[in-house]
């Protein structure tokens, strides 16, 4: 099954609002074995619309159309939906989603009529109901055989509507299912030129996020036990190819594998921060369950603090600079001393530079690195907060001591 998603409304364009709505469908739709072709986003102009359905129409087994259901003049989506079907001459109310529109305004004539529109639709819809909002929405079929399924644009309305009105609905011969393996160190080309990405089925697909790079494989089957299948070959073949620099392949974050190894040792972290800032421990924080774990949290930006709060020796930071693989060593050695934390979490930096230093102590050993990222200064935070989180992991997971370009 092929999918066409159409998003409507000027205000999209003119990058006054975020389509999320696209990005829910295309994410959902995956999950029911339907393939999204294309997405598309046309302003509040009729002529516009009605010309990429003509061409759409037959194309696809279904268009998703998000927007322009309201009762004003610039909502033209079930209007124009309705021409391309060819079903102008069945419009009628729906008694049901006028009985809506009365309860939700109180019976207030003025506001029914000026809503009225939203309870008018062909006779041989399928009407999706909507308690969040008052626009309905409805399925209409082609004489093309293609499915117009009409959603409205506010999103907390349109997952709902899809969700609970829209699912039932679809048919699809197989099943698509997705694993995403999350990543140490290694950039978006260098994981992906490790990895044979060639395949149909299943397939492999490198991304770079804003928490690492990722590969998302993804499998097409008939059944949940044949689509497994599939996936333990992709999975396998990532395996071999990568190794110790796959984190993950369970549906969490980085930060998670960090405290479950953390809880399952009985252990705690406490970071001492300068260039990140207090973001390793913030992302901690993000996670249920942190408070098991995290221990305390130092934000030493200024030199005094590193030398007030963690002992840092003035001599060092006179003799290296502040920004040194000898500071962060003192760092870590200090946040040790004051917290007595297991695993000890370090940064310092110059970030409008790139040049930074992340540092690990974990049962009594160092592992102090040092990078050149690229990007602007907050870009070069973010990078040092993941590469902090991977450090930590690959440091209590014991993989530093291997041959391992980190």
């Amino acid at each position: 099954m092929q999918a066409l998603i159409l998003s409507i409304g000027t205000e999209i364009l003119l990058g006054n609002i975020t389509d999320t709505n696209s990005q829910y469908l295309a994410n959902h739709l995956k999950d029911v074995g339907i393939d999204v072709y294309k997405m598309i986003t046309v302003g509040d102009n009729k002529d516009r619309l009605k010309k990429v359905l003509e061409k759409a129409d037959g194309q696809y087994d279904y268009i998703f159309m998000t927007g322009g259901l309201g009762p004003t003049e610039d909502d033209i989506t079930k209007e124009v939906a309705v021409e391309v079907c060819g079903l102008e001459n069945e419009l009628e109310v729906d008694k049901s989603s006028l009985e809506m529109l009365e309860y939700y305004f109180n019976n207030k004539n003025k506001a029914v009529a000026i809503n009225k529109k939203q309870a008018i639709f062909p006779k041989s819809a399928t009407i999706l109901k909507n308690p969040k909002g008052t626009a309905p929405g409805c399925i209409l079929r082609s004489e093309k055989n293609t499915k117009f399924i009409l959603l409205p644009g506010p999103p907390h309305e349109m997952t709902y509507m899809f969700d609970n009105e829209v699912k039932k609905h679809l048919k699809s011969s197989y099943i698509i299912k997705s694993v995403t393996a999350k990543t140490a160190f290694l950039g978006e080309w260098d994981m992906a030129s490790r990895v044979d990405l060639t395949g149909d089925n299943p397939t492999i697909s490198p991304y770079a996020t804003d928490n690492g790079c990722i590969l998302r494989i993804t499998a097409k089957a008939k059944n949940d036990i044949e689509a497994d299948k599939i996936l333990d070959t992709g999975i396998e073949k990532v395996k071999k190819s990568l190794g110790k620099y796959v984190i993950t392949f369970d549906d969490k974050r980085k930060e998670e594998v960090l405290i479950d190894l953390l809880r399952s040792r009985n252990e705690f972290v406490s970071t001492a921060e300068s260039i990140t800032g207090g973001m390793i421990a913030s992302s901690i924080v993000d996670i249920s369950g942190s408070s098991d774990v995290l221990k305390e949290s130092f934000v030493t930006y200024a030199n005094k603090s590193k030398e007030q709060i963690l002992g840092v020796s003035h001599e060092t930071i006179d003799k290296f600079d502040v920004v040194s693989r000898e500071v962060l060593q003192e760092m870590l050695t200090g946040v040790r001393k004051v917290t007595e934390s297991d695993l000890c979490i370090a940064t310092t930096g110059y970030a409008h530079l790139g040049h930074v230093f992340v540092g690990v102590l974990y049962k009594g050993k160092y592992l102090l690195k040092e990078y050149q990222f690229n990007g602007d200064r907050n870009r070069v935070r973010l990078r040092a907060k993941n590469r902090a989180i991977d450090l930590a992991i690959t440091m209590m997971r014991g993989d530093y001591e291997e041959d391992f370009d980190i």
